[in-house]
């Protein structure tokens, strides 16, 4: 006979039967990637994590030592997350242009700057939090930023001058324009970075190769 409590009596909505039917480390990386990044590292504490996924304190410890280690885990997560989309995107261009690839990390920006939750880049929200130089946050945030400017040179490689030089200010403007639609949401921040990286390349780009026999 099954028993009746009150946690089989209270109606759950579609979201929460699905929330419930996901692994119990899957859901509580879901629920601290959202709330962390939307309510802040500071301001959200384990006991709200696991409230709201659902999820037995044991997972938690069984899985990371605590909360550095899920603060860890999330940025990672965000890392991984956003890279693939980053590639992707730019597999998706054909192009080999290095304005285009630009172009294509600007849309992934700009798409996730649209979404009602947007505060910025996660990492430098992290970093502002957690400023160690040896803690989770910098280190995530200097890989996450390594690899897209590693994109972005690859692109630029026997095309401009200084490949180092210009993937770099390319980042500058790339930062500044998920920055900027974080405090000026509604400004044209992406197509204002837009605009000054392929003036950027274009400054930059190495004279083609002269004619034979020229």
């Amino acid at each position: 006979m099954t028993q009746t409590g009150e946690a089989e009596n209270t109606p759950q909505t579609g979201v929460e039967r699905q929330q419930r039917r996901k692994p119990g480390l899957e859901r509580l990386l879901a629920t601290a990637d959202e709330l962390l990044y939307a309510e802040g590292i500071q301001q959200t504490g384990v006991q709200r994590i696991l409230e709201q996924s659902n999820v037995a304190r044991g997972t938690l410890y069984g899985n990371f030592g605590g909360k550095d280690d899920l603060i860890a885990a999330y940025l990672q997560r965000r890392h991984t997350h956003t890279l693939a989309a980053v590639t992707t995107a730019i597999e998706h261009a054909h192009s080999d242009d290095p304005a285009d690839v630009f172009d294509a990390l600007l849309d992934v920006g700009e798409s996730r700057s649209q979404q009602g939750s947007f505060r910025g880049c996660a990492f430098a929200l992290a970093v502002a939090e957690m400023p160690a130089a040896d803690g989770p946050a910098a280190h995530w945030a200097r890989t996450h930023k390594t690899a897209i400017k590693a994109l972005l040179k690859q692109a630029l490689t026997g095309r401009v001058a200084v490949p180092e030089r210009t993937a770099e200010s390319l980042m500058v403007l790339y930062d500044g324009a998920l920055l900027s639609a974080a405090l000026r949401p509604g400004e044209d921040s992406f197509e204002a970075a837009r605009a000054a990286g392929r003036l950027l390349i274009t400054t930059a780009l190495l004279p083609p190769d002269p004619a034979p026999g020229s």
